[in-house]
């Protein structure tokens, strides 16, 4: 079953993943499984420059590696709801981006917790979760380990950065 080999051209025996928690504590929101080549890296906390012409699920912009890289919130951004405070969150993920199409070559979005490690193998028992309706920027809701996870829909949330403005100069 291939629903993560969003760059590979031909069936791969394993992959490995993230499960990562972007629900808040008024939320009880399943993982999101995000494949390990999405990811660039997973950092602290960092200090976030706030630019108030942003979309509302967007906390601000932090600086990666010498980049000012946008910061959101992913559950507030399938609710379309402002994004949360996040003090008692401990690990953003810094995303690579995957589609062509807006400015940005990296986005980060924050982590309740330290996201683990989960490893598809091309005999992995994956199925779909039955009676769960689809949340926005979520491709699929499945199962895998008896765990509930959802497969991020990347194309939507990078086409949901072209709607980011590019950071003010300071």
């Amino acid at each position: 079953m291939s629903l993560f080999f969003l760059d590979q051209q031909g069936p791969v025996a394993k992959i490995d993943c993230l499960s990562v928690n972007i629900g808040s504590a008024h939320t009880d929101k399943p993982n999101i499984l995000v494949p390990m080549s999405a990811v660039a890296e997973i950092i602290l906390n960092q200090k976030i420059t706030v630019d108030k012409k942003s979309p509302a699920w967007m906390f601000g912009w932090i600086n990666w590696r010498n980049l000012d890289i946008p910061l959101i919130d992913f559950a507030a951004l399938q609710a379309n709801q402002p994004a949360e405070d996040f003090a008692d969150r401990t690990r953003i993920l810094v995303l690579n981006s995957l589609l062509e199409g807006h400015e940005h070559r990296y986005y980060a979005i924050v982590s309740q917790g330290f996201p683990h490690t989960l490893r598809i193998e091309q005999d992995s028992v994956l199925e779909p979760h039955d009676g769960a309706e689809l949340a926005a920027c979520i491709n699929i809701n499945l199962d895998c380990e008896g765990e509930h996870l959802q497969l991020p829909d990347f194309q939507k949330i990078e086409n949901h950065l072209q709607e980011i403005p590019e950071k003010p100069q300071e």
